[in-house]
């Protein structure tokens, strides 16, 4: 069967916390939402990003997959952490073609696994005049600049294999932080925004993706997440990693100090952002570019006032993006306040399930 454009997929978000699915259709100029759900995934499932508990995953994407009535047996997934090494390179011009052929041996200087055991892609970013004069390269000018994309296979089949076995066939395996810019440039058109960074805070790993006019020009993926803050809240207080996150959404008794709670959340967004303005500052040491906007999504958007506590920290504007303001949502099948609350937590779902879109 060849895939097309028209080809209904479902759309897998499998994160250390929990699993997302999600469908989208495309009607009359706009996405429309045609399933979402998210179950939680018991505790120890998967540790900083590593699948412990295949079967336990599997299960419990099978119960999500059933309890949502999914019909499409074609998924699109995506992987994230530190089995995922993006990079971006300098190499001679050559074609298409050609670099395909010399990816893999110009790889191997930048990939620290074995390049045999990583799946590998690339993306032509800027051809040769359209990267400014280095210092200490000066004939970038006669090069190309290309986005390396190399991910372990074991990550991807690990991946595979739990969705076969909750019935599915996997036809696209995406990166996390692809699927985020995917799900903001749907509403916000990056391709004409300039410098902007997407930060999607996890439970496990935060990710960051500084785009500039619509293109990928710096990743990283660092393991600091929510549940840093779950784990010191749950230490103070001896209570469940459930009453933690509802201490960091600000659902907290009378009889709990809420300096204490406050004090607890704010510390550990310190190592967060400092990597983040860290990655920042690099950024626009080598580039010719200001970010000026911040997108922030995941599970850590949940929490009051992280918008305002980014913006002041990072000294640029930021905002907790909204994956379904540009889709179509029907209010007469999916809960308007539950679809408001858990927008953070969709948005990489939404970006892979909008991926089919744009894939023949």
């Amino acid at each position: 069967m060849f895939l097309t454009s028209k080809l209904p997929l479902v759309a897998v978000d499998i994160g250390s916390h929990s699993i997302k699915l999600a469908q989208l259709r495309f009607s009359r100029d706009r996405y429309e939402l045609v399933s979402f759900g998210i179950m939680p995934l018991e505790p120890e499932a998967i540790v900083d990003g590593s699948i412990k508990d295949i079967d336990r995953v599997t299960d419990t994407l099978s119960s999500l997959v059933k309890a949502e009535g999914v019909k499409s047996r074609h998924a699109i997934a995506s992987v994230s952490g530190e089995a995922v090494i993006i990079k971006k390179i300098k190499m001679p011009t050559m074609s298409q073609e050609e670099l395909s052929e010399k990816i893999q041996e110009e790889a191997e200087e930048y990939i620290p696994f074995d390049i045999d055991d990583v799946t590998m892609d690339f993306q032509i970013l800027r051809q040769p005049g359209q990267i400014s004069d280095s210092m200490d390269d000066p004939e970038s000018k006669d090069k190309m600049e290309v986005l390396l994309v190399a991910v372990q296979r074991e990550i991807i089949e690990a991946r595979m294999e739990i969705l076969e076995g909750a019935g599915l066939k996997p036809v696209i395996m995406d990166l996390d932080v692809f699927a985020m810019m995917n799900a903001v440039n749907m509403a916000e058109n990056l391709e004409h925004r300039g410098c902007v960074v997407l930060i999607d805070l996890g439970s496990s790993f935060t990710n960051i993706n500084i785009v500039n006019n619509g293109f990928t020009h710096f990743t990283r993926d660092f393991r600091f997440g929510g549940l840093q803050c779950t784990g010191k809240l749950q230490a103070e207080f001896k209570i469940s990693p459930q009453e933690a996150d509802e201490f960091k959404r600000g659902n907290i008794p009378d009889s709990v100090d809420k300096e204490i709670v406050k004090k607890i959340v704010l510390e550990s967004f310190d190592p967060i952002i400092e990597e983040v303005k860290n990655s920042i500052g690099g950024f626009e040491n080598l580039e010719n570019c200001s970010v000026d906007q911040a997108f922030l999504t995941g599970g850590g958007a949940l929490l009051n006032g992280v918008d305002r506590l980014f913006a002041d920290r990072l000294g640029i504007a930021a905002e907790i993006f909204n994956p379904f303001q540009n889709i179509k949502v029907d209010l007469k099948k999916f809960d308007a306040e539950s679809v408001a609350e858990l927008a953070p937590l969709t948005t990489v779902a939404l970006g892979l399930a909008a991926r089919r879109f744009d894939y023949t």
